[in-house]
């Protein structure tokens, strides 16, 4: 009896670390896909399903979710310093209902900034949590930010470059 116990938590515990290193491995190649996608605004543009969006020398990609505090404090700091963005491209997104996240950015002057998409696309092109800032020149990723980062600092990247 007992060693038929004994085995059947040996296989058990052999299913158990089998499943958690497939989910490791799964989670990792999803990281992989998405941060080579992200490396390429024009790739990331038809994941969104923009591929039709006009790409200017310098973007700011940002995704957001108007429940969020972090978003709401980047959002408010960037609408507060919106004039200095005039020579870049600014493009927000978000995995939340059009209306939801156009009503937000409406109360910050952005929402004529707002890229359209759908939840499944937006969540396939971004792994983790919001904001998530992508800075592209020329189209290719130069800096991406996870989490909130000062107006400067983005604005500091995009005019080093």
């Amino acid at each position: 009896m007992k060693k038929k116990i004994i085995a059947v938590l040996g296989v058990l515990l052999m299913f158990i670390i089998t499943w958690m290193g497939y989910t490791s491995i799964e989670k990792l190649v999803k990281r992989q896909t998405t941060s080579e996608m992200q490396g390429n605004l024009t790739e990331m543009l038809n994941q969104l399903g923009q591929a039709d969006l006009h790409i200017e020398p310098s973007t700011i990609l940002i995704f957001f979710n108007s429940e969020c505090e972090h978003c709401q404090w980047e959002i408010e700091e960037i609408s507060k310093k919106i004039i200095e963005f005039n020579q870049h491209q600014l493009l927000l997104t978000s995995f939340e209902p059009e209306q939801e996240a156009i009503a937000f950015l409406n109360q910050h002057g952005l929402s004529n900034h707002y890229i359209k998409s759908t939840p499944s696309k937006v969540m396939t092109a971004f792994t983790g949590g919001v904001p998530q800032i992508l800075l592209y020149q020329e189209g290719k990723l130069v800096k991406h930010f996870k989490g909130e980062v000062k107006v400067d600092a983005i604005l500091g990247v995009l005019e080093e470059k």
